[in-house]
C-alpha cells in the first residue's frame, strides 16, 4: 500500500536523507550519501523495496510536524486509549556524531507515549543495493547488525525495559504512560557505543541547537520581513540545507529517484545529482535568506570541478562525478506502478548552454563582497565566458532537457548573454584580465538575435526556441535575469499569453510541445511562482499575493513542496522533496514582500509633503548642517584593534546583501532599517576612542585611512537616503564625518589632508 507523495517528511544530515511517511515508516534511505545504493526503498516497490517503521498496532489518527526552527520530524499518533509520538532526526555530522558510530550516519527515533498504553511494532527490514542483494541480519541482546552488498548497519534500541528484538525483522513492545524507547541506526556496526536514553537526549538537544542557530543566521545583512510567508520560507530554507551535500558543498535537485510525474508514466528520473542550474538557483535563494556560506562552499566545489576536468557538463556527482550513466531497475515496479526505476541521468553528456549564465550570475552576486573573487577564481569564470563567445550560436537541449531536440532555445540564448554581462562586470569592477571588447560585441549580438528571432509577432511573445510558435515558461524568467524588465510590452504580453496557453487553474505547465517523450506530466511548480515574480514585477501585488497563497496550498502539512502538481486531483507529482519548488517559493515571498514595502514607502512620501517642497526642505537643511555620523558613546582609546578593517567588512556585507542583480545596483534606501547597520553603526561609534598613535608604518595609516574613506562616503549615503547621486546633496565631502580619536575628519579632510597630502 503506496501513501501519497505528499504523506512524507524528510530528516537529514546534510549527506543523506531518510522519507518518513506519516504512520512511521522510513521508506527511503541510501546510505552512505543521498547518490548511494538505497537500504530502505519501499516507495518505489512496496513488497521488495525494505523499510524501517516504527508505529503502534490498531486503529490510530495521525499527523506530523516539525519541532519549531529544525529538520526534526515528529509524528502523532491518537486514539481513544491514548497518545504516541515518535520523534525522527538525524546528528548532524560534528566529531561527537563521529565517535558514536564510527562512520557517517546517525539516526534516532524515539517513541514515547504521552498518554495510555499502547502496543508498539518495530519492522526493520533493510534491503540492500536497490533490493538486490541480500541481508544478513544477526541480533545480539539490544543490538542488530545487518549486512549486505558491502554495507553494514546497526540499530540499537534502549529504555522502558525494551532489551532485545525478537526476531531478525519484527520487534513488538509495550509502552505505558511516561515510558520512551530510543533506537539508534548508525553506519559501521563495529565499535559504536551502546545506546542510552541519556545520548538521545542529548543528541536530541545538540540537534535543535544546531539547526535553530543555523536558521537564526545572517550572513548577508539582511533583514528579512516575510510576514504571515515567515514559516513556509523557514521550512523551504531549512529543506534547501538538506540538500546540500556538506563533504563538498554540491547540491542535490532532490532528495528522490524515480518518483514519476505523471501515475503510471514513463517520465521517472533520478535527480540526486548536482545540476548547476539548480544548484545555482538554490545558492541565490538560500542567500535571499541570509546565508552566505552555501554560496561560497558551492562555488569553491565548483571551481575544483572546472579545474580538474577544463569545462562544464550539465550537471555532476555530489563528489565531482562525470558520468552519471543512466540505468533501469527492471526488479522495482516502481511508485504506484510507475516503471521504469531509473538510477543515473542520461542526461549528463547533453549540451545545455544555459548553465554559463546560471554560474557567473551566481558568482557576480558573491563578488559584491569585496575580495570574493580572486584570481584562481576568475579563470574559471573566464573560460567560461570564453566558452560562451566560441559556443552561442550552437544548438541544445536546453533548460528542460529534451529529447528530440537539439534546437536554439530562447532561454539558452538568453543565459548566454547574462554570462557576457556578468562576466564584464565582475572584471571591470576587479580589473580583471579578459577579452573585454569581444565579449560585449558577443553580448550585444546575443541580445539583438534573442530579439529578432525569439519572438513570435503572431503570439506577441518570446517562443520556446527559434522557428517555432510553441510557448515555454522558461522565458519567464527574462526579466529575473536583467535581459528586459517585467514591465516591458514584451514581457508583458510574454506572460499574458503563457496564462493563456500553459495554465490550468492558475498553474503552470513548463510547455506543450512534444519533446520526444511519451506521456503527460503534471503542472510545474516553479514556473508558477516565475508567474508570480512577474505579476510582481508588473505592479500587479494583488493578483500576485492571491496566486502565491494559492501556491502554499500544494505544500503539504509539513510545508513540503513536490516537483509538479496535478490541477485536477491536486495530487504532488514527481520527485520529492524538489529544491527548484523551494526556490521558487523563496524568490517569490522575497520579491512580494520588497515590491510591497516599496509601494507602501512610496504612498507615505506622496503623502507626507509633495517631491518639490520636500527637495527644497532637504536642501535647506542639508545645507546647513555637518554630520557626524558615528555620534555615540566614547569606548576607551586603544580598544579596537582593527576598527577600521571591522567597517569596512560589515559594509562589505551590507552591499552584497542589498545589491539587486537585476536592477544592477546596491538599494541603499533599504539598508538604513537593517540590523546589520545598526552593527555598523555601534562598530563606527568605536572610531572615537580610537588611539591614532597605534598606527606604527606608513603602509597601516594609508590600509585605516583608505578605509575609513570608503566607508564613510557609503554610510554618509546611507544615513542622508541619497538613492542616485551624491550630488543630491550640496557640499557632500564636506558635511559627512567620523569623530576619530576626538578628533572630526570629514570625507573632505581625508582625502584631501591625508591621502593627498594637501
Amino acid at each position: 500500500m503506496y501513501d501519497k507523495i505528499s504523506d512524507y517528511g524528510i530528516i537529514g544530515d546534510s549527506r543523506t536523507v531518510a522519507l518518513v511517511s506519516r504512520t512511521g515508516s522510513i521508506d527511503w534511505l541510501c546510505l552512505p550519501d543521498i547518490d548511494s545504493p538505497s537500504v530502505f526503498a519501499s516507495i518505489l516497490d512496496d513488497s521488495k523495496g525494505g523499510r524501517f517503521a516504527v508505529r503502534p498496532f490498531g486503529t490510530y489518527d495521525f499527523g506530523s510536524r516539525y519541532i519549531e526552527g529544525t529538520n526534526i520530524l515528529q509524528t502523532f499518533f491518537e486514539a481513544s486509549s491514548g497518545r504516541v509520538v515518535l520523534t525522527d532526526f538525524m546528528l548532524m555530522p560534528t566529531d561527537r556524531g563521529r565517535d558514536l558510530t564510527g562512520g557517517s550516519l546517525v539516526l534516532y527515533r524515539k517513541i514515547e507515549a504521552e498518554s495510555g498504553e499502547h502496543e508498539i511494532e518495530i519492522i526493520f527490514d533493510p534491503r540492500f543495493d536497490y533490493a538486490r542483494a541480500d541481508a544478513d541480519i544477526s541480533v545480539a541482546e539490544d543490538v542488530l547488525i545487518a549486512s549486505g552488498g558491502g554495507s553494514t548497519i546497526r540499530l540499537d534500541i534502549a529504555g522502558a525495559g525494551t532489551s532485545v528484538l525478537s526476531d531478525s525483522v519484527r520487534s513488538t513492545f509495550t509502552l505505558r504512560e511516561g515510558d520512551a524507547v530510543w533506537l539508534r541506526l548508525s553506519t559501521g556496526g563495529g565499535g559504536s557505543a551502546r545506546l542510552s536514553p541519556v545520548e538521545g537526549e542529548a543528541a536530541l538537544d545538540e540537534t535543535i541547537r544546531y539547526w535553530r542557530e543555523w536558521l537564526a543566521k545572517n550572513e548577508t545583512g539582511r533583514d528579512l520581513d516575510t510576514g504571515a510567508f515567515k514559516s513556509l520560507v523557514d521550512r523551504s530554507a531549512l529543506t534547501l540545507k538538506l540538500l546540500e551535500y556538506g563533504p563538498t558543498g554540491a547540491l542535490a535537485a532532490a532528495a528522490t529517484t524515480s518518483l514519476p510525474e505523471a501515475i503510471g508514466g514513463v517520465r521517472n528520473w533520478d535527480y540526486r545529482y548536482s545540476w548547476v542550474r539548480d544548484s545555482s538557483l538554490t545558492i541565490e535563494a538560500l542567500y535571499g535568506t541570509g546565508h552566505l556560506s552555501e554560496m561560497e562552499n558551492y562555488l569553491r566545489w565548483m571551481r575544483g570541478v572546472m579545474c580538474d576536468y577544463g569545462g562544464f557538463q550539465v550537471m555532476y556527482g555530489l563528489r565531482g562525478e562525470r558520468e552519471l550513466t543512466e540505468q533501469t531497475l527492471d526488479h522495482l515496479e516502481g511508485y504506484r506502478g510507475s516503471k521504469p526505476v531509473r538510477i543515473g541521468n542520461g542526461a549528463w553528456d547533453q549540451d545545455q548552454l544555459d548553465i554559463y549564465g546560471e554560474i557567473l550570475d551566481a558568482a557576480f552576486r558573491l563578488s559584491n563582497y569585496a575580495g570574493k573573487i580572486d584570481l584562481d577564481m576568475w579563470e574559471f569564470l573566464r573560460r567560461s565566458c570564453d566558452t560562451v563567445v566560441e559556443r552561442w550560436r550552437d544548438k541544445d537541449s536546453g533548460i528542460w532537457e529534451v529529447r528530440d531536440g537539439p534546437w536554439h532555445f530562447v532561454y539558452s540564448k538568453i543565459m548566454c548573454w547574462v554570462a557576457l554581462d556578468r562576466g564584464l562586470k565582475i572584471a571591470r569592477r576587479y580589473g580583471f584580465p579578459a577579452e573585454l571588447g569581444k565579449w560585449e560585441r558577443e553580448r550585444d549580438l546575443i541580445r539583438a538575435e534573442v530579439l529578432e528571432r525569439g519572438w513570435n509577432a503572431d503570439k506577441n511573445a518570446f517562443v520556446q526556441h527559434y522557428d517555432t510558435d510553441a510557448l515555454d515558461a522558461s522565458c519567464l524568467l527574462i526579466p529575473f535575469y536583467g535581459f528586459l524588465p517585467y514591465d516591458d510590452s514584451w514581457m508583458v504580453s510574454t506572460a499574458e499569453a503563457i496564462q493563456r496557453e500553459l495554465t490550468e487553474d492558475g498553474f503552470v505547465y513548463r510547455y506543450r510541445a512534444q519533446d520526444g517523450l511519451p506521456g503527460e506530466e503534471g503542472t510545474f511548480l516553479i514556473c508558477t511562482y516565475w508567474l508570480i515574480e512577474n505579476l510582481i514585477g508588473q505592479g500587479r501585488l494583488d493578483e500576485a499575493r492571491k496566486l502565491l497563497v494559492k501556491m502554499e496550498r500544494t505544500a503539504n502539512e509539513l510545508g513540503l513542496f513536490a516537483e509538479e502538481y496535478d490541477a485536477a486531483t491536486g495530487e504532488a507529482l514527481g520527485n520529492f522533496p524538489q529544491a527548484f519548488t523551494h526556490i521558487g517559493y523563496i524568490n517569490s515571498v522575497l520579491a512580494l514582500s520588497r515590491a510591497e514595502k516599496d509601494r507602501k514607502r512610496r504612498g507615505t512620501e506622496t503623502a507626507s509633503c509633495s517631491g518639490k517642497v520636500k527637495a527644497f526642505f532637504n536642501r535647506r537643511i542639508l545645507f546647513t548642517r555637518r554630520f557626524i555620523l558615528n555620534s555615540g558613546e566614547d569606548v576607551p582609546s586603544g580598544a579596537v584593534a582593527d576598527v577600521a578593517g571591522d567597517l569596512k567588512r560589515l559594509m562589505n556585507t551590507l552591499r552584497g546583501g542589498f545589491f539587486h542583480p537585476a536592477e544592477g545596483r546596491v538599494a541603499y534606501e533599504e539598508i538604513a532599517g537593517s540590523s546589520f547597520f545598526r552593527l555598523y553603526k555601534a562598530c563606527s561609534s568605536e572610531l572615537s576612542g580610537f588611539d591614532l598613535s597605534s598606527l606604527r608604518s606608513p603602509e597601516e595609516r594609508l590600509a585605516f585611512w583608505i578605509n575609513i574613506f570608503n566607508v564613510l562616503v557609503i554610510h554618509g549615503v546611507i544615513e542622508l537616503g541619497i538613492r542616485d547621486s551624491i550630488k543630491e546633496v550640496t557640499n557632500f565631502f564636506r558635511r559627512i564625518g567620523y569623530n576619530i580619536g576626538g578628533m572630526t575628519f570629514t570625507a573632505d579632510d581625508i582625502e584631501h589632508g591625508i591621502l593627498r597630502g594637501n
